[in-house]
């Protein structure tokens, strides 16, 4: 079966002074905590079980990522 990578290749802006931050987002990955259900079952306080939406994921069933690049000076390569 086939699976979906997700791949980000970095290279520095033209003008990485106007723009030394970027920002690329991510989405569509199932929840890890609660398998993509968006829920998951607890116990209220008369000790029912009930549905309780995914702390996470807040009931959403879906994350994304947030890749933040944030360009500096490389210091470590001026005594070469």
């Amino acid at each position: 079966m086939s699976k979906q990578q997700h791949a980000l290749l970095i290279q520095p802006p033209l003008f990485p002074k106007e723009c030394p931050v970027e920002r690329v987002e991510f989405g569509g990955f199932p929840c890890s905590y609660c398998h993509g259900n968006g829920w998951f079952w607890g116990v209220d306080d008369y000790l029912e079980r009930v549905k309780q939406d995914c702390p996470v994921c807040k009931g959403n069933k879906r994350l994304k990522a947030v890749v933040t690049i944030a360009w500096q000076p490389d210091e470590t390569g001026k005594n070469r």
